[in-house]
């Protein structure tokens, strides 16, 4: 699962969905937003200090070297993601930009920011059997799952990733600024959910050229 480009923009943008946030949520929803900008991980995002931002003339740079695949980025911030970290700046250089929650209370701030934000569309869960993708079936006695229930930390790299591939960034970027390396085969799942929401919006386009 990921935001679409207009779900991202939303909490990226809106000042009155902003200011209705305690400072807690607040500061949920500016990870997340940071993550969802530059794909990092949040164990990756849990270890930034000042020393992984640079300011070369008048943009922001975020160095890193990846946790997990131990590759390196080097990625130029949007005016957005440089305000996030000069909001949570701190004043020495060996503390964490964002205050470290656990990952079960960042996830379930996602999830109150996702249903505050009006994502609470059902959604149709699907698991892989024998390399076929099937619907899982809901109990009636279930709760139908929504969008903002799946939330969690795991959406922001997808995010990311779809969402440049989305707006038309050639691939082969994209998996520099990843760190996926050119034989990995899980960068794939990411063109999946590009083409999937391509497919969507083409559908829309098509479905009114088919009425008369």
């Amino acid at each position: 699962m990921v935001l679409s480009p207009e779900q991202l923009k939303f909490l990226i943008h809106d000042k009155d969905f902003d200011r209705s946030l305690s400072p807690a949520i607040k500061r949920t929803k500016d990870v997340f937003i940071f993550g969802c900008t530059t794909g990092l991980r949040i164990s990756d995002i849990n270890r930034l200090t000042n020393k992984n931002f640079e300011k070369q003339n008048d943009d922001w740079y975020l160095k890193i070297k990846s946790q997990k695949t131990k590759t390196y980025s080097f990625i130029k911030l949007p005016n957005y993601a440089a305000e996030i970290y000069k909001y949570y700046k701190p004043k020495s250089s060996k503390t964490p930009i964002f205050k470290n929650v656990s990952l079960f209370i960042f996830n379930r701030n996602l999830k109150l920011i996702g249903e505050k934000a009006g994502y609470t569309q059902p959604i149709h869960m699907t698991r892989e059997r024998l390399g076929k993708a099937k619907n899982m079936t809901i109990n009636v006695r279930q709760k139908q799952i929504r969008f903002c229930d799946e939330m969690s930390s795991h959406m922001m790299r997808r995010t990311a990733i779809t969402t440049l591939l989305i707006l038309g960034m050639p691939e082969h970027l994209v998996r520099k600024i990843s760190g996926h390396s050119y034989a990995s085969s899980s960068f794939n799942r990411y063109v999946h959910y590009a083409q999937a929401y391509i497919d969507k919006e083409i559908d829309k386009v098509n479905s009114k050229l088919e009425s008369y």
